[in-house]
């Protein structure tokens, strides 16, 4: 799970996930790629490029490593699924909406 926010840490943008087999960094690289082009790849990034122009400039990623997790995919996946939307709804209620970057 990762959180990216955009001119100081406070300021999420998008919340997302993965648990695929090529792993977090190539889920970061996604975003990028289409945050800064506009392809399809990652929505978030798609949604970030038309909102802020495709400036990537001042991002942050902070990323949850779900450490002493069972890495079994029928415990894992459903930790990782709750945890995201446990942060989304953590900012729709401080902020009362999601983060300009996410559509759910």
């Amino acid at each position: 799970m990762y959180l990216i926010a955009r001119g100081e840490p406070g300021s999420t943008v998008y919340i997302g996930r993965t648990w695929g087999a090529k792993g977090i960094r190539h889920r970061i690289r996604t975003f990028h790629r289409s945050a800064t082009t506009g392809q399809k790849g990652h929505a978030g990034g798609v949604t970030f490029h038309g909102v802020f122009d495709g400036d990537t400039a001042g991002l942050f990623v902070s990323v949850h490593l779900p450490d002493g997790i069972d890495p079994k995919p029928e415990i894992l996946h459903p930790y990782i699924a709750y945890a995201e939307r446990r942060l989304i709804w953590e900012h729709v209620e401080t902020h009362g909406g999601l983060p300009v970057c996410n559509s759910e």
